[in-house]
């Protein structure tokens, strides 16, 4: 059966919320939220509804403004590591089936263009397909630049005159209605362009983790509860630690989001594992300082270690190393010499 992961219904009920409209108003079945898997015709109804209660025609296109890599949890961080942006279409349509396994994705590439297709398995499809869409162009706009446009945007569905102005204006292109396909078509040498310069190591030990995290899906629900119950919680947080490009808002609450459970939960898990995870992330920071430093101003490496303020930063060096990151920056470079 067509399903998803509960993280698509869990962005729609927040970002639904967040418009002010309580879960107690929601009329679809959202009983299955205590699953790991989501029936596609629910999302479909939950997205239909959305459109609906909030009067807004292109409520999935709304919707895929609002989504961050975040929401698709350890595949959201997998991304967020690419080097590429070919590497991260690739990584999506290997992972598809078991995150969403709602539709087909293909890349075709000619000798100009790049063309992201995605075939829904429902004929319903129109805020499904509006919401992929936009998700796609605003993850990739988040880690290229805010000015990234696609060369076109094509869809299989009708839109009035004022939608396709509205949907125009933010996509900045060209948007074709009533085509054979859903696609997204852009400057072929995007496909090259740098995400960034993340541990080629790390980056396949995340892939290894998101597969095992996603293959999960495929599992009864008892043999999930026992899969979930026996993984190394610290294994998999000090991974999603050293695969994030910078540290900078990387708490214990999003970790745990990236493992869909909650803050409270994975403390526990950690607490059983005798670890914390404050003592992790000051673990990944320190093996990330002295490269850093090496390459780096001091405000800029408080910011990619993830202190809010230098001060912070200041402290935590003095208590690491004995002096100020300053004193220690030097150090470094005396030993280069």
């Amino acid at each position: 059966m067509a399903s998803v992961s509960n993280a698509y219904l869990h962005s729609v009920l927040a970002f639904l919320n967040e418009q002010g409209i309580a879960a107690a108003e929601i009329k679809c079945d959202i009983a299955q939220l205590s699953s790991e898997r989501i029936a596609m015709q629910t999302y479909v109804d939950l997205l239909n509804f959305g459109a609906e209660r909030t009067e807004l025609s292109l409520f999935g296109f709304e919707l895929g403004k609002h989504i961050q890599a975040r929401d698709y949890g350890v595949l959201g961080y997998l991304v967020e590591s690419c080097e590429n942006l070919a590497q991260a279409i690739d990584v999506l349509r290997r992972f598809d089936a078991l995150v969403a396994d709602i539709g087909q994705t293909q890349l075709n590439v000619t000798d100009t263009f790049a063309h992201l297709d995605w075939q829904p398995l429902t004929t319903d499809c129109k805020q499904m397909v509006l919401r992929n869409t936009t998700a796609w162009v605003a993850t990739v706009r988040k880690i290229l630049g805010e000015t990234l446009s696609p060369h076109q945007v094509s869809f299989s569905f009708a839109l009035s005159a004022q939608e396709i102005a509205q949907l125009k204006e933010w996509f900045n292109c060209e948007v074709i209605t009533k085509t054979n396909e859903n696609r997204i078509s852009f400057d072929k040498t995007l496909l090259a362009l740098p995400f960034t310069s993340e541990n080629k190591a790390m980056f396949l030990a995340l892939v290894k983790l998101s597969e095992a995290e996603l293959s999960q899906s495929k599992l009864s629900q008892s043999e999930l509860s026992q899969t979930i119950r026996n993984s190394n919680i610290k294994h998999q947080v000090a991974t999603l630690l050293s695969a994030t490009s910078n540290l900078q808002g990387c708490d214990q609450k999003r970790i745990a989001e990236a493992l869909f459970m909650s803050a409270r939960t994975l403390q526990r898990k950690l607490k059983a594992e005798q670890v914390s995870f404050s003592a992790m992330l000051e673990a990944e920071r320190k093996s990330r300082i002295d490269n850093l430093l090496k390459h780096n101003t001091i405000a800029q490496t408080a910011y990619e270690l993830g202190f809010v303020e230098q001060s912070s930063f200041t402290h935590a060096c003095k208590k690491w190393f004995g002096v100020t990151p300053l004193t220690y920056q030097k150090s470094l470079t005396n030993k280069n010499a």
